[in-house]
């Protein structure tokens, strides 16, 4: 079984205790997001037809749920989107995120369980914003083999896919310069509710700040050595420390685990 595929079978397992008091969520979106401008590669704006092909419909039916298919975003992309200190396409990977998160936030405010499709890593931006608006005490599960978590100084290639956890990070707000086309967003994450499981390939710039910000994060070599199952208990160990104290009515994960090739 893949690492995402173990991952998703704990994560049910381990969110149906933190649970055990409430009700199964009936009501689940689907929104697809059809995007590719974070990086310089065409084809992944392809991932939400191809996706619902393979039958997710049918299977998120399947498992007794109310689905909801709200289709497509349509983005809008300038004609003209110079880089903006060596970033590349920032005025459009701005506004089709500020879209993004505009839609999922009134999903997410309409009750929904939203399964976001896209579309490059660059979209994470607008999906856990869109998320955070709604559940302000969110905390991030990012699995992935990158961080990305470069900055515009520290990326290596100026692609915005590489970069959305910086956007989110309320500690790294005075390392983001003010890119045209983000105006609108402001950092909702701290530090501490972010986790990175699966991580093998990550840039020097990235690592300095994981390391400098304190982050809680798996490699791959971690997964090889203690068990993806002792993996995702530290996880929710480390996200839930903070409301040991706090009588919690309800906890919300966001669970990013898309890749672009």
């Amino acid at each position: 079984m893949s690492l995402r595929g173990q991952v998703s079978r704990l994560l049910r397992n381990l969110l149906s205790r933190v649970h055990t008091q409430q009700s199964r969520a009936q009501s689940v979106a689907v929104l697809g997001a059809p995007f590719s401008r974070g990086q310089k590669r065409r084809g992944l704006e392809h991932g939400p037809k191809v996706i619902r092909e393979a039958g997710l419909i049918e299977r998120l039916s399947g498992l007794d749920y109310s689905v909801h298919d709200f289709g497509d975003l349509n983005f809008h992309h300038p004609e003209k989107d110079e880089p903006y200190m060596e970033v590349n396409s920032p005025r459009t990977v701005g506004a089709a995120n500020k879209a993004l998160s505009g839609a999922v936030s009134r999903a997410i405010g309409a009750g929904h369980t939203l399964v976001m499709l896209g579309g490059d890593h660059s979209l994470a931006i607008g999906s856990v914003s869109g998320h955070a608006q709604q559940c302000p005490d969110l905390c991030l599960i990012w699995v992935d083999a990158h961080a990305d978590i470069n900055t515009p100084m520290t990326s290596p290639s100026g692609n915005l896919h590489g970069q959305p956890v910086a956007f989110m990070l309320k500690e790294l707000q005075d390392k983001m310069p003010a890119l045209p086309g983000f105006s609108w967003l402001k950092p909702f994450l701290s530090a501490r509710d972010l986790v990175y499981i699966g991580l093998r390939d990550v840039d020097p710039g990235e690592y300095h700040l994981l390391k400098n910000l304190g982050v809680q994060y798996f490699t791959m070599r971690d997964i090889d050595r203690l068990g993806i199952q002792r993996v995702m208990e530290a996880t929710f160990d480390h996200l839930m420390a903070r409301y040991i104290n706090v009588t919690m009515t309800s906890l919300h994960y966001t669970v990013h685990d898309c890749d672009s090739f």
